[in-house]
């Protein structure tokens, strides 16, 4: 009888755990049939794609797949491979880069998940075939180059997706990219690696020099120089830096490409446009290889008449009293002749204005500007108009400001106020909203004022931003905003074709929080296929964000 009692009760103590177990397991099967259902989409999809993208749309399941189901994903793995390994009889050369493209986004893909996949992708870049050589004759000089086919640049994406949770993996995949070339985007790994881990950043460095050395591959040069003097090239005081041997060798091999642009003759030397480079380092190459200053102070005088912007960037550097105020910096744009030194020193007070703070500033500087002034400066004009407005509208709102925060949206040009009260609300952070009616009127006016003005052709990517602000705040109004995004991107007449980035991953948590069937008829009725497959793909990623790992007994 006692054993019964204790027996009941140890049953009743038990019921509400394998109540919540098997509550756990029901909605975790919920959301894996879920994910297998837009599985099925994309591989219905893929039937529909060329054999390169095909490979990738594969390659990007068995990423989201890899923990759930690794024997399936190891199945689309090995047919992608199987796609970029097969050469065909006389492959032209745009077949050839378009293989390479795509192994190239395998490799980015797959070397967090698999070294041996990662070295069977290696074995596709290698020299050219014969019938290609043939095909091509042309190109076979610039084969020779140590990464002539950005298997460098590929593998250096694929360490910085790990280098978080495994620095010594991402510094191990680092190291096998520098076998391979000369990548241009090494700063983006090492300047993780360093807050991670500061004696793999240093011996990956090192390595990079030695790269670097080799024929001066000018643009792992100029990364390194961002990694080495971040000060100098307008990043952070806080970003740690390596060692000062490595530093002076980093400017070492600097100074030979002066001396040795110098010697050889060619009237088209790149003297003074490297000098102008190195401008902001002036002191540093001064204080660490203080022999070597003594040539380089020689040829900077020389440099001085080259060019109004390479002499303006040379005395900026060797002032005493440095350009560090607005007034300072729009006294010396009024001084200026020459228009382009002029917009440079302008759009120079802006920027200090705006990290001031003094965003109303900055703006009118920007709108004081000549239409030549503006026309030097580019696309730049125009995002600084919406991204100070936007931040300096963040701002006052956070304080309270709302006048001050309209005014400042409705001071941007007519044709830009859209995007700049777009950028406001996209930016403004969830942890600091008090009050939802401005931020409602503002998210109205940009949604109209982008359908009025336009965006050439570009509206779909404003309104797939939109949309998670508008699921957050007005869900009521997301199916018929995210009609308006299709419909946009219908219109695009030559799509972006899939590859390693998933530029549209960030839409995936909006999409699921939508009613599941207006969203799967929605993507249903893109016409791109790539566009169609990157939507669905952000969406599996979403969905499967819920499946947690299996527990094991």
């Amino acid at each position: 009888m006692t054993r019964s009692i204790h027996a009941s009760l140890l049953i009743l103590a038990l019921a509400p755990l394998c109540f919540a177990q098997s509550a756990q397991k029901g909605e975790r099967d919920l959301w894996l049939v879920r994910s297998q259902n837009i599985t099925n989409d994309l591989l219905k999809d893929a039937t529909d794609l060329s054999s390169m993208q095909r490979a990738i749309l594969w390659g990007k399941l068995a990423q989201r797949w890899w923990r759930e189901d690794q024997k399936r994903a190891r199945t689309w793995i090995a047919n992608a491979i199987e796609i970029v390994e097969q050469v065909p009889n006389k492959e032209t050369q745009d077949e050839r880069e378009e293989r390479l493209e795509t192994a190239r986004a395998l490799l980015t893909i797959v070397t967090p998940l698999d070294q041996k996949f990662t070295k069977r992708l290696m074995t596709v870049f290698t020299p050219r075939d014969k019938s290609a050589e043939s095909a091509a004759p042309e190109s076979t000089e610039k084969s020779e180059e140590p990464d002539n086919n950005g298997s460098a640049d590929a593998l250096i994406e694929a360490a910085i997706a790990v280098v978080k949770d495994d620095p010594k993996r991402a510094a191990e995949i680092g190291a096998l990219a520098l076998r391979s070339g000369a990548p241009d985007n090494i700063e983006q790994l090492l300047l993780p690696l360093r807050a991670a881990d500061p004696k793999l950043a240093d011996s990956l460095f090192e390595q990079a020099l030695a790269v670097a050395k080799d024929a001066h591959k000018s643009m792992i040069l100029n990364a390194l120089m961002f990694v080495a003097f971040p000060v100098q090239r307008g990043g952070s005081a806080e970003t740690p830096v390596p060692p000062e041997p490595m530093r002076a060798e980093l400017l070492q091999i600097y100074v030979s490409l002066v001396t040795d642009s110098m010697t050889s003759g060619d009237k088209q030397s790149p003297t003074c446009g490297i000098v102008s480079w190195l401008a902001p380092v002036f002191s540093e190459i001064e204080r660490l290889l203080p022999k070597q200053w003594l040539v380089m102070r020689q040829v900077i005088n020389q440099c001085r008449s080259a060019s109004p912007l390479a002499q303006q960037r040379i005395e900026d550097a060797s002032r005493s009293e440095p350009l560090n105020t607005v007034e300072s910096l729009l006294n010396a744009a009024d001084a200026a002749n020459d228009t382009d030194v002029r917009t440079v020193y302008k759009s120079r007070a802006a920027y200090l204005a705006k990290e001031h703070g003094d965003y109303e500033r900055a703006l009118r500087i920007l709108n004081d500007m000549t239409k030549e002034e503006r026309a030097f400066m580019g696309d730049s004009w125009t995002s600084f108009q919406w991204n100070w407005a936007a931040d300096g509208a963040i701002e006052h709102y956070k304080h309270g400001r709302f006048r001050e925060m309209n005014l400042l949206l409705d001071g941007v040009p007519s044709d830009l106020q859209p995007f700049a009260k777009a950028m406001f609300v996209m930016w403004l952070p969830k942890d600091v909203v008090s009050e939802t009616a401005p931020i409602l009127q503002i998210l109205n006016d940009a949604i109209a004022g982008i359908k009025r003005v336009g965006a050439t052709g570009d509206e779909f990517n404003w309104y797939f931003s939109l949309l998670r602000v508008v699921v957050r705040y007005q869900p009521a109004d997301a199916n018929a905003l995210l009609k308006d995004a299709i419909a946009s991107l219908n219109k695009v007449k030559d799509p972006e074709p899939l590859n390693a980035h998933d530029w549209l991953n960030y839409l995936g948590p909006s999409l699921l929080e939508m009613d599941e069937f207006v969203v799967k008829d929605a993507l249903a009725s893109i016409t791109s296929v790539p566009y169609r497959a990157e939507l669905r793909v952000s969406l599996l990623n979403a969905t499967m964000q819920h499946l947690k790992p299996a527990s094991r007994n």
